[in-house]
């Protein structure tokens, strides 16, 4: 049986919502293994005195759990 898991996680950019999301895929597979999906939750921009001055993205990433081989208790 294999398990996936969820995990959502925000990242920015100051150049677009693709750099923002490839900050966020590039940070997590340093940690995560086996990542399947990634959903885009949501997207929103900071604006000072008018003016774009970052791109946020909350986004959904799915990866495998791998099974418990053995137990090392």
């Amino acid at each position: 049986m294999w398990v996936s898991k969820v995990s959502e996680i925000i990242g920015s950019s100051p150049t677009s919502f693709e750099n923002a999301a490839q900050s966020v895929l590039a940070r997590a597979n340093q940690t995560l293994r086996g990542i399947t999906g990634i959903e885009v939750v949501d997207k929103r921009l900071k604006v000072e005195d008018g003016v774009i001055t970052e791109y946020r993205v909350h986004l959904r990433l799915t990866f495998d759990v791998a099974p418990r081989a053995v137990s090392h208790w």
